[in-house]
Parts: C-alpha cells; sequence; structure tokens
C-alpha cells in the first residue's frame, strides 16, 4: 500500500483492510461481491473539474450517479469528470484505489447518499484495500464538506 495513505490512515486512526486477491476492490461491484454488502455501501472517489475552479473530489455512495447539473450548480460552472492520467497526476492512484487519504490541494466532497448506510468503506489507494467507516467518520476524518451531488 502507498506510503502516504499508510500515513494517513495512522494519523486519522482508521483500521482498514488488505485483501491478497489484486482487483478485490477495484470497482464498486468487485468491493461488493469481496464483503458481501450493497453496492451503496461502497463509498467511491471521483475526481471533477469545474471549468472555473480547481478540481475536488466527490466521495459518494457506489450506487448513486454524479448529476451533472447538480455539479453545474454547486461550482456554477460547467464540470467534466477527471481522466485517468489527470487522477494519476493529481491523487497518485489508478483505477480502483482512488482515494481521499494523503491528497493535498483538492477539496474534498462528502455527498449525502451515503447517509442511508451504518457502514461503509472506501478505497485505501490500491484495488484490494478498504477502510471501513461511518458516514459521521467520514465528515469529521476526511472532510466536513456535505453535499447533495447524486442524482434522485
Amino acid at each position: 500500500m502507498n506510503e502516504k495513505v499508510l500515513n494517513a490512515l495512522k494519523k486519522l486512526n482508521i483500521e482498514y483492510k488488505e485483501f491478497e486477491e489484486a482487483g478485490a476492490t477495484k470497482t464498486v461491484d468487485d468491493a461488493a461481491k469481496t464483503l458481501n454488502i450493497e453496492r451503496g455501501q461502497v463509498a467511491k472517489s471521483i475526481l471533477v473539474k469545474p471549468s472555473k475552479k480547481n478540481f475536488a473530489m466527490i466521495i459518494a455512495s457506489g450506487d448513486k450517479k454524479i448529476s451533472s447539473k447538480k455539479m453545474r450548480a454547486y461550482f456554477e460552472c460547467k464540470t467534466s469528470f477527471a481522466n485517468a492520467e489527470d487522477t494519476f497526476n493529481l491523487t497518485g492512484f489508478t483505477f480502483g484505489g482512488v482515494c481521499p487519504f494523503g491528497v493535498e490541494n483538492i477539496d474534498i466532497l462528502v455527498d449525502k447518499s451515503m447517509k442511508r448506510f451504518d457502514d461503509l468503506y472506501i478505497a485505501c489507494g490500491s484495488d484490494s484495500s478498504l477502510a471501513k467507516m461511518s458516514y459521521d467518520e467520514i465528515l469529521e476524518k476526511i472532510s466536513n464538506v456535505e453535499v447533495d451531488l447524486t442524482e434522485d
């Protein structure tokens, strides 16, 4: 696992689990199947680029889609999803491991779509690691910026 992620998890006192099988948590479906949980309990981290602002990361429930209309209203400009190259260059993570741990200079937004679950599972920098957290822990330890950016 990435050293900056390990340091961030330790500093925040967040327990995580690594799986032996590479790709065990690469997608929302993979993570849900590996843990035998609902897709919505997987907290996905998505990097977006508002046209007039810096990149931002949205953490949202794995069973919800991000609404372009809500993003446009929230950021007050057109917003697009970051490509794989930008995501890696800004976070150091590849698809399946993108997470908010150890990420600097990127606003992190926590979507309310995850409130309905007691336990959430969020990537820890690789496609075979997850941390179990509550919604309140995510707000307390990662970002207290709560948003509503998913489709109803």
